[in-house]
């Protein structure tokens, strides 16, 4: 959060580790987890919100980009 807090406060989402990344490895997880009958709601989640990033063009941000999809849900927009 160090790193990330002030990016975000700042709408700066140049990426680290793309959103597209993130969901391939999320969806390995899911698979992983599917395989095991694990349940892995929080993981579940997180992919959705990725996805819907990624449907909004969003996919080759970092994933500082999370914000994003709040400040959608919400209407507002994080500033310093």
């Amino acid at each position: 959060m160090n790193a990330k807090a002030p990016m975000m406060m700042d709408q700066n989402f140049k990426p680290g580790f793309r959103i597209n990344l993130h969901i391939k490895d999320l969806n390995n997880v899911v698979d992983a987890a599917a395989k095991y009958d694990s349940p892995i709601p929080l993981t579940q989640s997180v992919l959705e919100m990725m996805k819907i990033l990624r449907r909004d063009g969003d996919e080759g941000c970092d994933h500082s980009a999370l914000v994003k999809y709040y400040q959608k849900l919400t209407g507002e927009e994080l500033h310093h």
